[in-house]
């Protein structure tokens, strides 16, 4: 509920600072940052150590495979374990996990070890730990910041994110470059521990609950299946992630390198400056949903972006590379307010015992889909070219928010 003295509905479209005042969500924006900073190094550094192997596009299509195959199997545990055990064993463990399987992974390349079995597996521990760290991270948030500054709190954890994440590529490039694989995958893995540093420094009382939470957590059972049968809100965020994400995936990894090369005739420059144009998107649409935290309702004004980002992709492929440009913006920035929205949403209206299940259940259905996505998008590419990709992707979002806008439950969350 909005403070009496602060006008309600209005945009500000400012990043609030006011949630770094607390020390432990100060500390846990500086590890994530470091982290998604590292990620860009392992995804520049991974397919020239296959290549530097003499291995091909089959090669290290399995090792992303198995990246995203230890990512879903772990986000389910993720949540349950977090839940059970708490948010902060889970997440210092999915660190150190990481950062050992990712120093394995640097030591590979720098002794020039060449098996795709070896770093197959090493990947796919770091996806383990991707999935079990998810969940944790999400469900953490409420409990280092008050109520009133969570709205900001997520816009900000996203726009440093991004931030980070649109950083990372533009330093890892020149490094995997002039260098090899075996110091980028260094970087990666110290990043890691630089996470690992921030959560021993909040240490686990810095994940604190105020004694409402507690009562909370006495009263509402430790049953996830329960909450879904009598959460109607729940059962739409799951069902709209899944069909939002129907192509999403297939598009961004397939569809997008097929137009920028065969349609748009840009080749490796053109197709960085798209993924450049929705990252920065993404980033603005951080700054923009830290100005919409005093709404009544969170439910449309996503819903609203949600439809907005469907019928930006579905204009991709008709305006050229500059149009392109503009709509993959649009559609980043759309896409964080949206994500902010709904994840605000979530944390504040589920029970505590609860959240990391519930965000682990979110995260699982917006993954789920990708390897099939990826698949079909494929086999549609090489059948119909990209452009029949992006009509079908934005008409898959503009039917899972057509139908999120026809639910009260979620238009007034």
């Amino acid at each position: 509920m909005a403070s009496p003295t602060r006008p309600v509905g209005r945009l500000r479209p400012r990043i609030s600072l006011l949630p770094l005042r607390f020390r432990g969500y100060r500390l846990l924006i500086v590890g994530q940052a470091a982290s998604e900073f590292g990620n860009a190094f392992q995804i520049v550094a991974l397919p020239l150590l296959v290549y530097s192997f003499a291995g091909g596009a089959g090669a290290l299509s399995l090792v992303i495979a198995a990246y995203g195959a230890g990512r879903l199997a772990a986000t389910p545990l993720g949540g349950i374990l977090a839940d059970r055990v708490g948010a902060w064993r889970v997440m210092m463990a999915a660190d150190l996990g990481r950062l050992l399987a990712t120093g394995a992974l640097a030591a590979v390349a720098a002794l020039r070890v060449e098996s795709f079995v070896l770093i197959g597996v090493l990947t796919c521990l770091v996806g383990l730990g991707a999935g079990l760290f998810l969940p944790a991270a999400w469900a953490v948030t409420p409990s280092l910041l008050p109520q009133d500054d969570l709205h900001a709190g997520n816009s900000l954890n996203q726009t440093v994110n991004f931030a980070a994440g649109l950083i990372g590529p533009a330093v890892a490039g020149p490094v995997v470059a002039w260098v090899n694989p075996a110091v980028a995958l260094t970087v990666d893995a110290l990043t890691f521990a630089v996470s690992a540093v921030t959560l021993l420094m909040i240490g686990r009382g810095g994940f604190a609950t105020t004694a409402k939470e507690v009562a909370q957590r006495a009263a509402v059972p430790r049953n996830f299946t329960m909450l879904l049968r009598e959460s109607a809100l729940l059962r739409t965020v799951l069902t709209v992630t899944v069909v939002a994400n129907l192509m999403m995936g297939g598009m961004s990894r397939v569809a997008l390198p097929s137009l920028a090369t065969h349609d748009l005739h840009t080749g490796a420059i053109g197709l960085g400056g798209l993924l450049a144009a929705y990252t920065g998107g993404a980033l603005v649409g951080g700054l923009v949903s830290a100005g919409l935290g005093d709404l009544r309702s969170r439910g449309r004004p996503a819903v609203g972006c949600g439809l907005l980002m469907g019928a930006a992709i579905t204009l991709v492929p008709f305006t050229g590379l500059w149009g392109a440009v503009a709509a993959l913006c649009v559609a980043g920035g759309a896409s964080t307010v949206l994500n902010v929205m709904i994840i605000t949403g979530i944390q504040r209206g589920t029970p505590p015992a609860l959240l990391a299940r519930v965000m682990a259940a979110v995260t699982f259905c917006g993954l789920a889909i990708f390897p099939l996505s990826v698949i079909v998008v494929g086999a549609a590419v090489d059948a119909f070219g990209s452009h029949v990709v992006f009509v079908a992707t934005g008409v898959s979002l503009l039917a899972a928010f057509g139908f999120a806008s026809t639910r009260r439950e979620l238009r007034e969350m």
